[in-house]
């Protein structure tokens, strides 16, 4: 947990405002992908050499015949989004089999390379056709940076890269690679029994991901990945090695260096790179959200920046009461909050890691008694964004407002929906009641709901049961019914059937042609 810079009250990771003084937290982020990117990256240190393949020739980067245009542009091209065919020969060689996956940057596909008795190759695709020139050639950039990257390094559990060419005629560059057989770790766990994996299994895969990050944080300057989750890691089916793959947002960093780009996966990505700051022990806190989420099940991306703060949530053995007492404390160290409170290097988490799985072989580790929940908190609906805050907070942590103090004598809020666009007199429904149901009467079938849009309704577009409003506290929800015609909030979001959405004051809600004004008070 931080605390408020204006008056020092704990706030959580996620708290955009305290809720206890109301003062704005400058390190708050609540999407769903961290990106905070300054004017240009600047690579510190040497450019790495690029490492040779087994015949000893380097890495290949060629361009069709032809071709004066340099690599990583596009010479303003757009290249076309169009996927391959099995068939497809690339750069004369490598002839595609299927695709097999698909990231940030285009498509992945199983290869046969023809010049080496069709050996598999897995071929990166970089396309990105909804990009104007400039992000364009931005990401081509970061493609090359990538592949020069990868070219760099020799670990058993990084994929050996063996090519890097572009396509002139479809403006598409490509990225060569060991194809491994295995799925990846988010895979696994979806396929297993219960959404769990054992512990000692998790431990080896643990200590084998730990070992490669230490190879990257020692390189001169430090390679940070900075997207480590479950996804991100795959089990080699020949070696049995986990691998790390997608090294599309990794970077050198040099030591003391601010205000890198930051990019990552909300619920892994550590709380500095909220604020553009990543180090080696960034890389530590993804590995310890990466365990939590394969030992409970529990996906990190559901409560993004509160699954951590053990006050709010439960602990991991809380969750899954077969896990030992020590790798409960290994976990929990490494996704502390602030960095220096984790493990200093992912050498002395491998190390850890290696001394617990000993432990585990011998049965030396201990299971004792769960620790018991936190007191819950008690949380409320913030009568203007609608979000669940702690009953306790002055302030919504989201949008700030003061929220009435409990015991005070205040009046419950009440709500009224106006019929927009009618020359009717009586076309305001007042909201006293717990629940409503909103539709057109039908006495043959005997519905009759009790706000009746039918003589606002000529074309019959409303459904019999179209949506039901209903308060929670001093909050209003609108879910639609599974309505014919569709409940539209604010002419821009239609709601899924059955998905509550929080109404806010001045909302509009078109049920079929029939449009209501919400209002509070």
């Amino acid at each position: 947990m931080s605390r408020c810079l204006q008056c020092g009250a704990p706030v959580a990771p996620d708290d955009r405002f305290c809720g206890n003084c109301g003062a704005a937290q400058p390190n708050s982020m609540a999407n769903a992908t961290i990106s905070v990117s300054p004017p240009s990256l600047v690579v510190s240190g040497p450019e790495p050499h690029k490492r040779t393949d087994a015949k000893g020739d380097a890495p290949r980067k060629t361009r069709p015949e032809g071709s004066d245009r340099p690599l990583g542009t596009t010479g303003g091209r757009r290249p076309l989004n169009k996927p391959l065919e099995p068939g497809t020969l690339l750069n004369q060689r490598y002839e595609i089999v299927r695709r097999i996956g698909g990231g940030g940057m285009g498509a992945v596909y199983l290869a046969k390379d023809r010049n080496l008795g069709d050996a598999p190759r897995a071929v990166k695709e970089m396309i990105q056709t909804q990009l104007d020139e400039l992000q364009q050639e931005k990401a081509i950039n970061d493609f090359r940076r990538e592949s020069m990257l990868l070219a760099s390094l020799e670990h058993p559990s990084i994929p050996t890269i063996y090519d890097y060419f572009y396509d002139q005629t479809a403006g598409r560059f490509y990225l060569v690679m060991k194809y491994i057989s295995g799925g990846d770790l988010l895979s696994r766990l979806r396929s297993t029994p219960g959404g769990r994996i054992e512990e000692r299994l998790v431990t080896e895969w643990a200590i084998q991901i730990a070992d490669v990050l230490d190879y990257l944080h020692g390189r001169q300057p430090p390679i940070i990945y900075r997207d480590l989750k479950p996804a991100n890691v795959m089990i080699d089916g020949a070696s049995g090695r986990v691998m790390l793959i997608d090294f599309g947002i990794a970077r050198w960093v040099a030591p003391q260096e601010k205000g890198v780009t930051a990019v990552g996966t909300m619920g892994y990505a550590p709380p500095e790179l909220f604020g553009g700051k990543v180090e080696p022990r960034s890389d530590i806190y993804s590995l310890g959200a990466t365990m939590f989420h394969l030992l409970t099940g529990t996906d990190p991306q559901e409560k993004p920046l509160l699954v951590f703060d053990w006050t709010k949530n439960p602990r991991p053995r809380q969750i899954n009461p077969a896990l030992s007492e020590e790798i409960e404390r290994i976990v929990m160290r490494a996704v502390e909050y602030q960095p220096e409170d984790r493990y200093r290097s992912a050498a002395e988490m491998r190390d850890v890691l290696i001394n617990h799985l000993e432990k585990l072989r011998v049965g030396a580790v201990s299971y004792g008694p769960a620790i018991a929940a936190q007191a819950a908190v008690e949380l409320v609906y913030c009568g203007f964004c609608g979000n669940r805050i702690a009953a306790e907070d002055l302030f919504c942590v989201y949008c700030g407002a003061r929220q009435p103090i409990v015991g005070a004598p205040a009046n419950r809020a009440t709500a009224k929906l106006i019929v927009i666009g009618t020359t009717e007199l009586d076309a305001m429904f007042e909201l006293s009641k717990e629940s409503y149901l909103v539709g057109r009467s039908d006495p043959q079938s005997n519905i009759f709901p009790d706000i009746d849009l039918s003589r606002f309704d000529p074309r019959t577009k409303v459904s019999r049961r179209h949506a039901r409003i209903w308060r929670e506290g001093d909050t209003y929800l609108v879910e639609d019914l599974g309505s014919f015609n569709g409940t539209i909030i604010n002419e821009s979001i239609r709601l899924a059937p059955h998905q509550p959405r929080v109404l806010v004051n001045g909302d509009k809600l078109r049920l079929g042609e029939t449009t209501l004004h919400f209002l509070l008070g």
